[in-house]
């Protein structure tokens, strides 16, 4: 199989070692227990065959990735800003996720086109896409050497304190089943330190909230969410780590997502070795969102 999926299914903590999630790095000892998945590699299928199948709607992932827009793209790269409620591939209860969509619309060329690497499928934003395997060999290293700076924009319940800058909370990750992955702060957990820069307070009749700016020095999953959650500064609309009653006045009020959104990504171009700066504006919904609360002073 391709060498990018042995990859992501590490990445993805399905490969255990001694039942404990494993990294592409880790070197194995006698005795140690491997866990991997099943996997099942298939013949490259046209998307003819495909639609008959019924395994993907053709007409459907047309749509889909047509409506994506794109960011940047040249020859290596292909940058779009996802949307909230995308799945980047599919499985895990998604017929389809971007990836398939992209590969659809681009079928001449859909081979080549692999993601270099995730987020969540209620988070909207910033997602980067490989045309070429050199591209995505290089930009893979970047990851492992945590070079990138990401940047999201969420909007946390309550006035979030100047003073809060930076968060050091070890994060554990549990799944169980098919069920989606729950993540908590735990001594035990892998080592997850983010950054958090206030940008704009704002307030409403039944609640304030803090615009803010969150840079992630790891790559842990859920990792902004449980930070901000465990601060007690929910993100609004967060089903999983959110304050739930008032997701439910948020979605009366028009916010019916969660609000994060990987707003600005900087990194080394994988041909140019140029320092290239992405950046996604705001999903129309959240920013019609903003614009229904009431600014306030800086406190």
């Amino acid at each position: 199989m391709p060498k990018s999926h042995v990859f992501r299914i590490i990445r993805s903590g399905e490969v255990r070692i001694n039942r404990k999630r494993a990294e592409a790095k880790t070197k194995l000892c006698a005795g140690d227990v491997v866990r991997v998945p099943p996997i099942q590699v298939v013949e490259k299928q046209s998307l003819e065959s495909l639609q008959s199948s019924g395994t993907l709607n053709k007409a459907q992932l047309l749509k889909a990735a047509a409506d994506i827009p794109i960011l940047f793209e040249d020859d290596h790269l292909l940058v779009v800003n996802k949307p909230s409620g995308m799945a980047v591939h599919g499985g895990s209860g998604s017929s389809f996720g971007l990836i398939e969509c992209i590969r659809a619309l681009r079928a001449e060329t859909h081979e080549d086109l692999e993601l270099v690497h995730r987020i969540d499928r209620e988070t909207s934003g910033i997602l980067i896409l490989s045309k070429k395997r050199s591209a995505l060999r290089k930009l893979q290293e970047q990851l492992r050497a945590r070079s990138w700076k990401k940047y999201y924009k969420t909007l946390v319940l309550g006035f979030w304190p100047e003073t809060l800058r930076q968060v050091d909370l070890p994060l554990l990750k549990t799944q169980s089943g098919e069920k989606e992955a729950r993540v908590f702060v735990d001594p035990s957990g892998d080592a997850a330190c983010t950054k958090f820069k206030t940008i704009q307070a704002y307030k409403a009749s039944y609640s304030n909230f803090t615009l803010i700016q969150a840079q992630i020095l790891t790559g842990r999953t859920h990792q902004i969410r449980v930070h901000t959650s465990a601060n007690k500064f929910p993100i609004a609309g967060d089903d999983r780590y959110g304050n739930f009653e008032m997701n439910k006045q948020l979605a009366r009020h028009g916010l019916k997502r969660m609000f994060l959104h990987a707003a600005r990504l900087q990194l080394i171009h994988p041909a140019t070795n140029e320092t290239i700066v992405i950046e996604a504006p705001l999903a129309p919904e959240l920013d019609s969102f903003l614009k229904s609360l009431q600014a306030v002073n800086s406190r």
